[in-house]
């Protein structure tokens, strides 16, 4: 079973999961955009080893340094790399900041195996909001950032967003078992079945 905790933090409220197995001294971050201390409290003692991004906007990576400083893996899709290094591509922009991440230690494909912390996540590469967007899968979970919310889907009026490519990812993340409980980046979270026959 999966240890999944939300931390709700930055300036647009994003949804910061920290996921590890039940009862083990490891875990990792999905979309540190929320402060370190609030994530902290989530962590306890266990050891950081990854920081995974669905995608690389500034709010879901606001607050990834700080993990990354004290030896946390950062992983991002291929495409989506170029704006850990650029400002205007990650949007921090908007909000009147500079947001400059390393390099990435592992660039993500479209059926990526991630294992870290005694995780098995599968990526499923979900273009549309961003042209690197993902999603991971474990164990009847997805976590699947800005791709795909509530009765709802991410924008895709932002440099790099295509409305036809996130409705073809919408489709096949509506292919997954029904019972599959998605976590988004932001708002509640929500279930597959839920979300078919929706018209999204």
């Amino acid at each position: 079973m999966l240890d999944i905790r939300t931390v709700v933090g930055g300036p647009l409220e994003v949804n910061t999961y920290v996921v590890g197995p039940e009862d083990g001294d490891s875990c990792v971050l999905i979309d540190p955009g929320a402060e370190e201390a609030s994530v902290k409290g989530a962590v306890g003692a266990r050891r950081v080893c990854a920081v995974l991004l669905t995608h690389a906007h500034f709010d879901h990576m606001l607050h990834a340094r700080p993990w990354l400083e004290r030896g946390a893996k950062l992983y991002v899709h291929r495409l989506d790399a170029p704006a850990l290094e650029d400002t205007k591509l990650n949007l921090a922009w908007m909000i009147n900041e500079t947001l400059l991440l390393p390099r990435a230690d592992v660039l993500l494909e479209e059926g990526s195996i991630v294992t870290e912390a005694g995780l098995t996540l599968r990526v499923m590469h979900t273009p549309g909001h961003t042209p690197g967007g993902v999603c991971y899968l474990a164990d009847g979970v997805v976590f699947c950032g800005d791709t795909m919310f509530y009765r709802s889907y991410g924008r895709v009026d932002l440099p790099g967003g295509d409305m036809a490519q996130i409705m073809a990812s919408l489709t096949r993340l509506k292919e997954l078992p029904p019972e599959t409980i998605a976590y988004p980046g932001h708002g509640m979270k929500t279930k597959i079945a839920w979300e078919r026959g929706t018209g999204l």
